[in-house]
């Protein structure tokens, strides 16, 4: 049975059909009755509503707790919504709680785990120095992480290869004839950001370059960030001819930015970005950005969590998904290549 057809049968949200099956909420007695009218229909012969809510379990869903997903991180907006959509529509409760770098002794994601009110748990865009998954597995939680991972420790992972993608946005523009390129990063604290930046380090060591740290401004996932290191990376007269935004939201301020510097993409410079936005196809000209498949994640995330609360057949998850350059119109060879 799909919870979406009950919703749009009973012309009311998945969630909204998870708590009236699973007897948790208050609602009017037209709206359970509707609800419950519309499940009916969709059970096999024999099969009551009750026993939709067997399978049932509380999902938390931590993030960090300085984050504005919605305004300026539209890629991790959309997973979490995909997410909550995936887990809802198999009747599953979807809680989201922020979590800070330690364990706090009054925090949401803190007050969440003592209150027993979780069943499993997704860490997402997790902190470098991260303790929140030890504390899930010191109390027997179930967990998986996504969105940002460590190399020097196993843990449950379900993840895109950001290391993997930035390496080769790196090798496509050596790969053009540029030298000397600046890398506007993430904040230096979460670990999907720390992913993407050794990526770019991956590829610098494999091209026998030598690392450039001047090169680098770390900042916000944010088209404000974007423009002020675009600015700042400009400014300091290091031959820059090509900049790699890790986020494509960030470039698009250093769109901005190389536009009031009366640089032209990509004759005077290029640009890529990582996500692959839908907007990202219009910009002028095209943003060349690295693709994750989103669409592939929600469900693989809610199937593997799922069989690690049962713990039936699956110990240990550690899966990387593939992400692809899209190549567009805003990088090119400098006008010097250089050796």
């Amino acid at each position: 049975m799909k919870l979406k057809e009950i919703a749009a049968k009973a012309n009311v949200s998945i969630s909204t059909v998870s708590r009236v099956i699973n007897n948790q909420g208050h609602f009017s007695a037209e709206t359970r009755r509707k609800v419950m009218d519309a499940a009916k229909e969709y059970l096999k012969p024999g099969v009551s509503p009750a026993k939709i809510g067997e399978r049932s379990y509380a999902i938390a869903v931590f993030v960090p707790e300085v984050h504005d997903f919605v305004d300026n991180d539209p890629a991790s907006s959309a997973d979490l919504s995909h997410l909550k959509e995936e887990f809802e529509s198999r009747g599953h409760q979807f809680m989201v709680a922020t979590h800070s770098r330690g364990i706090p002794t009054a925090g949401p994601a803190y007050r969440m785990l003592n209150d027993n009110k979780v069943d499993a748990a997704i860490v997402f865009d997790s902190y470098v120095d991260d303790r929140l998954v030890d504390e899930l597995i010191a109390r027997g939680i179930p967990y998986l992480v996504t969105n940002g991972r460590r190399y020097d420790r196993v843990q449950n992972v379900i993840d895109y290869d950001n290391r993997k993608g930035a390496s080769e946005a790196i090798k496509y523009l050596h790969g053009l004839g540029h030298r000397s390129i600046g890398v506007i990063a993430g904040p230096d604290d979460h670990l999907v950001s720390r992913n993407r930046l050794d990526g770019c380090k991956d590829a610098w060591r494999e091209l026998g370059l030598s690392w450039q740290e001047r090169n680098v401004r770390a900042g916000a996932f944010d088209p404000a960030h974007g423009y002020q290191a675009a600015k700042d990376l400009i400014a300091q007269q290091s031959g820059i001819t090509a900049l790699f935004a890790f986020s494509d939201m960030m470039a698009f301020g250093a769109m901005k930015a190389l536009s009031e510097l009366k640089l032209k993409l990509p004759k005077d410079i290029s640009l890529i970005g990582f996500d692959d936005l839908k907007l990202s196809a219009y910009t002028v000209p095209p943003l060349t950005t690295v693709r994750r498949f989103r669409y592939d994640i929600s469900r693989l995330i809610v199937n593997m969590l799922t069989e690690l609360i049962t713990n039936r057949t699956i110990a240990e998850v550690n899966v990387s998904l593939k992400t692809e350059l899209i190549e567009r119109e805003s990088c090119s060879s400098p006008s010097v290549v250089e050796p």
